[in-house]
């Protein structure tokens, strides 16, 4: 009976090793949605003032006014034009149709954000409430296993009036162990649903949520 009281006081500890904030972070990081609506958003980022600079500067070289003439040794005379030569730097200012473009993509982005850190969340809550109904069931089945053992003691001390109460004993602890097996695979299909929010880093999240990873990889 011990060792049903343990099982069943060990199984909701195991059952909320997982938090929501580390997992909802990990899939606004890695959530394909979101990740793409990055890509568009800095494609619409107007360029900073360095890589304005370097975008829109120039070397020129222009001819000099004016003449000027050399005599070499040998008396030869040598006429040239001066030359000029600079650096030209245009740098235009950012257009307001760029920033307000910029603006709208970011504002979509944050949308987009809401709306996944609302999906999942809705999702995990789902994920908990399956896994407290798996602890009561572990719990209640703990319970019937150690009155069966109890009530087949008895018989065995001669207590024939037990038998029956034993029969419904193990009815229920069958219905139990019958519940127990829906929920285990209801709670593997739900975490596997949560954990493709993550796109390809989808394992990670899955051996979080089971309990088999303690901390989730950053970056």
């Amino acid at each position: 009976m011990k060792h049903g009281l343990c099982l069943a006081l060990l199984w909701p500890a195991l059952a909320g090793a997982w938090e929501e904030e580390p997992a909802l972070a990990f899939i606004v990081a890695h959530s394909p949605l979101l990740q793409a609506q990055r890509a568009v958003v800095a494609s619409y980022q107007p360029p900073s003032l360095t890589r304005r600079v370097m975008e829109h500067t120039s070397f020129y070289v222009r001819a000099a006014s004016g003449t000027s003439s050399t005599v070499s040794d040998a008396g030869d005379t040598t006429i040239s034009s001066p030359v000029t030569v600079g650096i030209q730097i245009n740098i235009p200012l950012a257009s307001p149709r760029e920033q307000r473009e910029f603006t709208q993509q970011a504002l979509a982005e944050a949308t987009r954000i809401d709306e996944v850190r609302g999906r999942a969340l809705t999702d995990l809550a789902k994920l908990r409430e399956l896994e407290a109904e798996r602890a009561a069931v572990r719990e209640r089945l703990d319970f019937q296993k150690a009155k069966a053992d109890w009530m087949e003691e008895r018989i065995q001390k001669g207590y024939e009036g037990e038998i029956e109460k034993l029969w419904d004993a193990a009815q229920k602890q069958n219905a139990e162990v019958a519940t127990a097996k829906r929920l285990d695979l209801l709670l593997d299909a739900q975490r596997r649903h949560v954990a493709h929010f993550a796109g390809e880093q989808w394992q990670p999240l899955l051996e979080y949520l089971s309990g088999q990873l303690k901390q989730l990889p950053e970056g």
